[in-house]
């Protein structure tokens, strides 16, 4: 028995090898020490989109007297048809929207939950919401 364990110690250490030079490069430029990497940065929105500055300006004020949900104003005055979604874009990366609405949904002095707006874009003026941030660590 103690014989069968020296030939399993000497079959182990017959078979391993030193660490070359390559070896090293693939461990240092491998993730294992660091685990997967972060979640994408990712944005989740609303927003009410109408074709003049003055129903943006109309839709704005009735947002600040608070009497009507952002949801049933995106339902009354929105021309997306994300208005049957109380104006909910859901979920969405860096370059997925038109860039003028990208700059503002990403800009890190956009607060979740407060109004921007009205933004311009080739579609009309949109009001907007950011209900929830994820990934991309302490960017924010």
């Amino acid at each position: 028995c103690q014989q069968q364990q020296q030939q399993q110690c000497s079959v182990r250490i017959s078979t391993a090898r030193p660490m070359g030079l390559f070896d090293s490069f693939s461990k240092a430029f491998s993730n294992e020490e660091y685990g997967a990497p972060p979640e994408a940065i990712k944005v989740t929105a609303r927003h009410i989109l109408v074709p003049t500055i003055e129903e943006a300006n109309t839709v704005l004020e009735a947002i600040g007297k608070g009497e009507t949900s952002f949801a049933a104003l995106a339902g009354q005055y929105s021309t997306c048809p994300s208005k049957s979604r109380g104006g909910s874009l859901g979920s969405f990366g860096p370059g997925t929207m038109v860039k003028e609405f990208d700059e503002v949904c990403f800009a890190a002095d956009t607060k979740v939950g407060e109004v921007k707006g009205p933004i311009q874009t080739q579609f009309g003026y949109h009001l907007l919401v950011v209900d929830k941030r994820s990934g991309g660590g302490d960017w924010y």
